[in-house]
């Protein structure tokens, strides 16, 4: 397998510089797995980690740093995607050695194209979606969103499409003739379009909303958070099941006890996390349900 990539310079949210950082191509017919080496890591093993969008570098980036700082002899490498809709191709393309995803994902291709679940996270906000609305978009009830554009990253979006399109579903809107879906490719766009008025109402992770106002808490003066979904199980934290038992047990040690250390607790709560525990894919069973509902009441416009 061949790696190419750009290694993404750390920039806040506020910069949003949309350009392509990471370009990756994939023999499907390898079956060996060689890690790669760092040119100044003391000939440490590199492990890939995929950050799903640009903003997410650094966000992501005391968590990586706090990996590297407890884990002799392996060394953690960011990269992100250009857009949401990218990094899933890379990740079912296997481009990662370590990546954060959703509930629905780890029921989907990528465990069955080759990774396993590391852990799954627990959060504060029990991984619940939002509904952001424009505060002069009028917005006051369910029905007041008939007619509007919405934003959204679509699906497999869990926590940022799934859950409300069935939370609106619920509450009386017909999310499949009321509303018109404007699909975006971050959740830093969603947020900005309903921010600059171009969409009336918008969806996004609660994780994503508190990190981009953290950062730019200017937008809260003209964007708000209107609904919030029920939760749902974390997100899983995958590895390739070709990353030798040594590594994962390493990962393991350190990524499911870091909660206990004051620096990883602090890593943690930059990623929306309290901490991380053990999982498989059974956890995610209680998914189905609602990924077989959604399937059968809500039409994907996009397929």
């Amino acid at each position: 397998m061949k790696r190419y990539f750009f290694v993404l310079s750390p920039f806040g949210l506020a910069g949003l510089v949309f350009s392509f950082l990471l370009l990756t191509t994939c023999n499907p017919k390898s079956t060996t797995y060689e890690p790669t080496y760092s040119v100044d890591g003391g000939q440490k093993k590199t492990l890939l980690f995929g950050a799903p969008t640009q903003s997410y570098y650094e966000m992501y980036g005391p968590f990586v740093t706090y990996l590297n700082d407890h884990l002799p002899g392996l060394h953690i490498q960011t990269v992100a995607s250009s857009n949401f809709s990218d990094y899933v191709d890379k990740l079912n393309a296997r481009s990662f050695d370590i990546a954060m995803a959703n509930g629905i994902m780890a029921l989907g291709d990528s465990v069955r194209l080759g990774y396993s679940i590391l852990g799954t996270s627990v959060d504060e906000a029990a991984n619940a979606g939002v509904i952001l609305v424009n505060k002069d978009s009028s917005i006051n009830s369910f029905s007041d969103l008939k007619s509007k554009v919405v934003a959204s990253v679509g699906d497999p979006g869990l926590g940022g499409h799934i859950l409300q399109m069935l939370y609106l579903l619920k509450n009386g809107v017909n999310v499949n003739k009321d509303i018109k879906l404007k699909h975006l490719e971050s959740f830093e766009s969603v947020i900005l379009n309903i921010y600059l008025g171009k969409c009336s109402a918008g969806f996004t992770t609660i994780n994503a909303w508190n990190g981009f106002i953290k950062k730019r808490p200017e937008v809260a003066t003209k964007v708000s958070k209107k609904w919030q979904t029920p939760a749902v199980e974390g997100n899983p934290l995958l590895i390739r099941n070709d990353v030798s038992e040594e590594t994962i047990s390493q990962l393991k040690r350190v990524i499911l006890t870091m909660h206990l250390n004051e620096k990883g607790k602090k890593a943690l709560a930059d990623i929306g996390y309290l901490k991380f525990i053990p999982a498989d894919s059974n956890t995610y069973l209680p998914l189905r349900n609602l990924l077989k509902e959604y399937r059968e009441l809500i039409a994907d416009p996009e397929k």
